[in-house]
């Protein structure tokens, strides 16, 4: 992404070892070294604080990726620095939240074993969600202090959806996830005396689980925190799935980077032409100079083939545009309210899929890009690579030369004696036909 990366090289936090990796180990700094220069960026790990010391030595410009909502603009001002707060980016938010919910899962299947247990969820946000969704084999019931979503919340939980105030006692096991002091005396009182025998310790001791920030969820007060089972769980990403956590960072911090680069976005839509993989290699490394390029496969061109190991050539796909390969309909129609994206690129593009874009048919993520994009007047560009240009798919090819918003890489036959109805696109006016496209024009001529 960039020449320079600086983290906390003494941390202790798992993750940063495993985003090292990620990074492959080059260009990465600690924040006390000195005269670094070049375009650069920090990680700074969850409970590291942020002080001036820290930042003092950072190249100018240098964009900080950090937990906290903001940083006091005196600590930005020392070296023109951008901070980015990933605790705000929604997709890092729930990738975080489920691999939080998969630690406490395990925490509770290594002391309960997979017994069914009663557990009360202190707050309905987004990691509540991931929660629900792990420990779906237990009987979970939610607390919520929102009084706008006690209808919402009934309607959804029924007698399992509590509202200010219930008697923790009736739980085995209790998780808190809100960052503030709602769980008062009150409640834990209702934990703490035996009505009874009226002695004052537990007559039940629900395993307590905290899983917010400071300052936690439970104002104590008068009472003894040591006499209840109550832990503290801090960063459990970082400690149960480093490697998960690490890649979670990395690819927020990759989203942000390409969000305010200027290269235009494109989608590159791959068919099942096989025999062309090894050859759009290059290309492909010759139009991420110039584009951000997202990768899109058809189903067919993800399925194992003789020219090349479908594997190892999504993998190259990946590791030379540093994005994630667009597999499914689902993720390609997402591509509609992408305003960065500026055009798909259908290369190679078989004469399977040139039938389907001809007939409006939209059953592959790759007619779903084209598609998506189409919709708001994007231009999609052909390479064709086809046995029957010049037979079946004449008509087609015609289809979409005559229509609006198509453009065709210059093509022309590539065995006139053993496949007289073969034609392929020229390779090395790939990049041409994309510049003339988003310009609205042809490149010309068409067939060579």
């Amino acid at each position: 992404m960039v020449k320079n990366v600086f983290i906390n090289k003494k941390s202790q936090d798992k993750r940063v070892a495993e985003l090292v990796k990620l990074f492959d180990g080059k260009g990465i700094f600690d924040f006390e070294d000195m005269n670094i220069q070049g375009e650069s960026i920090a990680f700074v790990e969850p409970r590291l604080e942020i002080t001036s010391d820290m930042l003092k030595n950072l190249p100018r410009g240098t964009t900080v990726y950090g937990y906290p909502n903001q940083l006091d603009d005196s600590l930005l001002k020392l070296n023109d620095l951008q901070y980015v707060c990933l605790s705000c980016d929604e997709q890092f938010i729930r990738e975080n939240n489920y691999l939080t919910a998969l630690a406490q899962d395990e925490i509770i299947k290594k002391r309960f074993g997979d017994v069914k247990k009663k557990i009360l969820i202190i707050g309905w946000g987004k990691l509540c969600v991931e929660l629900e969704k792990v420990l779906h084999n237990h009987e979970i019931h939610v607390l919520n202090f929102n009084h706008h979503k006690v209808q919402e919340m009934v309607g959804k939980y029924g007698e399992r959806a509590h509202f200010q105030y219930v008697n923790l006692s009736k739980f085995d096991i209790i998780i808190n996830t809100i960052p503030s002091l709602v769980i008062g005396e009150k409640l834990l009182r209702t934990i703490y005396f035996c009505k009874t025998c009226k002695q004052t310790k537990p007559k039940v001791k629900p395993a307590i689980y905290e899983l917010a920030s400071a300052p936690y969820g439970f104002d104590w007060g008068g009472l003894n925190r040591e006499m209840f089972d109550y832990t503290i769980e801090p960063a459990l990403p970082g400690r149960f799935h480093p490697d998960k956590a690490a890649q979670a960072v990395y690819n927020a911090m990759t989203r942000h980077q390409k969000m305010v680069s200027d290269k235009l976005s494109i989608v590159l839509c791959i068919t099942a032409s096989s025999c062309c993989y090894t050859k759009l290699l290059p290309v492909l490394e010759d139009m991420v100079k110039i584009y951000d390029v997202i990768p899109c496969l058809s189903d067919n061109a993800a399925t194992a083939n003789r020219f090349v190991n479908i594997n190892e050539f999504k993998q190259q796909l990946v590791d030379i545009t540093g994005n994630k390969i667009i597999d499914s309909i689902a993720k390609a129609e997402l591509l509609s309210s992408n305003k960065r994206v500026v055009a798909s690129v259908v290369f190679p593009a078989t004469g399977n899929t040139i039938a389907k874009l001809s007939n409006a048919i939209t059953d592959t993520p790759v007619t779903m890009s084209v598609k998506a994009l189409l919709r708001n007047a994007k231009p999609c560009i052909i390479g064709i690579s086809t046995n029957d240009a010049l037979s079946g798919q004449a008509a087609n090819i015609g289809m979409l030369l005559a229509r609006k918003h198509y453009y065709f890489v210059p093509f022309s036959q590539d065995d006139h004696i053993n496949k007289p109805y073969s034609m392929v696109c020229d390779f090395s006016k790939v990049l041409e036909t994309i510049d003339a496209a988003l310009m609205g024009k042809q490149v010309q001529p068409i067939i060579q």
